[in-house]
């Protein structure tokens, strides 16, 4: 909750999907609403579709936020990170087997982000099939090897940060 909290506080135009998202979990979902459908007006890229999605799903509208995702995810977007986003989002509504297909897209994209992959709870709903398992494996996999390679080449000594407790 409390990185909801922290998100929540940021400008709702700097990251309209995150912002809105977090606004909600953290009881301020009217509020979200109003500042996306303000935005929306403005707006013409494919921000909108994932203001879209936001707002939609804030709202009850599953579908209206499932095809919003749809617009994205057809599209030529392919941000891993955006992606991933699109990933939880897609889960969190009950619609498995896409959040699945993205998710492979995902890790295939280069993303290796374990501890947030190994707990967020809107990755719940796809966290036992054997699809997810086999891909956050992968994950893992790919963090350890990241993290030994940063630890390799003095990661923490070039970027002048204090030593942390084992990444891997």
């Amino acid at each position: 909750m409390l990185r909801y909290m922290m998100a929540a506080r940021t400008r709702l135009e700097d990251n309209p999907y995150i912002v809105a998202l977090s606004l909600a979990e953290v009881g301020r979902g009217s509020e979200a609403v109003a500042k996306l459908r303000n935005l929306e007006e403005k707006i013409q890229t494919r921000m909108r579709d994932f203001m879209m999605a936001a707002r939609t799903m804030i709202e009850g509208d599953s579908e209206g936020s499932i095809a919003a995702v749809g617009r994205i995810v057809a599209s030529a977007f392919s941000d891993p990170e955006g992606l991933l986003y699109l990933t939880r989002h897609l889960a969190h509504l009950n619609q498995a087997d896409a959040a699945l297909e993205l998710f492979e897209r995902v890790v295939g994209g280069g993303i290796f982000c374990y501890p947030a992959m190994s707990s967020d709870p809107w990755l719940d709903p796809i966290r036992e099939r054997p699809e997810f398992v086999r891909l956050l494996e992968r994950v893992e996999q790919q963090q350890q090897v990241a993290a030994r390679e940063f630890a390799r080449l003095e990661g923490n000594r070039i970027l002048g940060i204090g030593t942390r407790a084992s990444m891997v």
